[in-house]
């Protein structure tokens, strides 16, 4: 996520990243509104509602009244550096003043603050490099967990030509930050423009530091990777430690039932004998008494003969 005042370049650096114009750029407020920058099978443009779909974290991001209306994705096929691993998100261009906002501008840069992996902050040299909404929003994301993800830049930096002029611009901005920020690195503020598509542009001898911006979106993209696997490695953990858990309580489950059946087998031919046992006794006596019947009638059949 790239955060910054109004005409700070945020734009502008997305485009020359992925090496293709997708998002507009001016000196008029180009970016009203949340701008998403992914890589794709083919360009196209999704609005608001087919932004939400096509990013399921975003699901809650509609909940601010009046920002579906100002949320886009450019889907892009470039493959230049590595975009391909990056979703850039180019934040409304921070003014101070009367302007108006159709949405709550800090709370929905403080909600994506959560779902993204870096946070660089870009400071226009020229005229809004103080802007009060770009520090109160710099303010409120050091009083959370974002301290690691967050990086401060002076962009446009072949603007200042003069070197004591840049040096004011920087100490004025850093005076600015003191107050504000908590995290170590904060001070550390590279200055970096984007190179000149030709040479007609006025010479320039301040390092440029564009290498360095690069350098940070590899690095949050390798921590992500490296996360990433480290969750996956967690959850086959996780998954084998239940697998296992539930074959023990499957062949426990197994001992149980086997036996419980062979104690069903062994009461089942108990109660088979003793009913075949049953059977022989109550046949015995039957027989015996028929015996005894036909003794007594062959004796009275006997009697009366004689």
């Amino acid at each position: 996520m790239i955060v910054g005042n109004h005409s700070a370049g945020k734009s502008s650096f997305i485009n020359w990243y992925i090496g293709e114009r997708v998002v507009k750029t001016g000196v008029a407020i180009e970016t009203r509104g949340f701008i998403l920058c992914t890589s794709g099978r083919k360009r196209e443009t999704l609005t608001g509602d087919a932004t939400i779909r096509y990013f399921d974290y975003l699901e809650d991001f509609g909940q601010f009244e009046g920002l579906l209306p100002n949320l886009f994705t450019e889907i892009s096929t470039s493959k230049e550096q590595s975009f391909s691993c990056v979703d850039f998100v180019d934040t409304p261009g921070l003014v101070d003043g009367d302007m108006k906002y159709p949405f709550n501008v800090k709370d929905s840069i403080m909600w994506m603050a959560d779902h993204v992996d870096l946070i660089l902050v870009f400071f226009d040299p020229i005229g809004q490099a103080t802007c009060k909404r770009t520090m109160e929003v710099v303010e409120q994301l050091n009083h959370t967990h974002h301290l690691e993800k967050i990086h401060y830049f002076m962009s446009k930096a072949d603007e200042v030509i003069d070197e004591r002029d840049r040096q004011r611009v920087l100490i004025q901005i850093t005076q600015n930050l003191a107050t504000r920020i908590r995290n170590s690195h904060a001070f550390n503020l590279p200055t970096f423009y984007l190179p000149h598509e030709d040479d007609g542009g006025l010479p320039c001898n301040i390092p440029n530091a564009i290498d360095d911006v690069c350098n940070e979106i590899d690095k949050a993209v390798n921590q992500t990777v490296q996360k990433t696997l480290r969750q996956l490695k967690a959850d086959c953990a996780s998954i084998q430690a239940v697998i296992q858990q539930r074959r023990q309580q499957d062949a426990a489950a197994r001992a149980v039932n086997s036996n419980r059946t062979s104690n069903g087998l062994l009461l089942f031919g108990g109660g088979l004998l003793i009913s075949m046992l049953l059977l022989w006794v109550l046949a015995t006596r039957l027989a015996g008494a028929l015996c005894s019947i036909g003794v007594t009638a062959y004796n009275g059949a006997a009697a009366t003969a004689a």
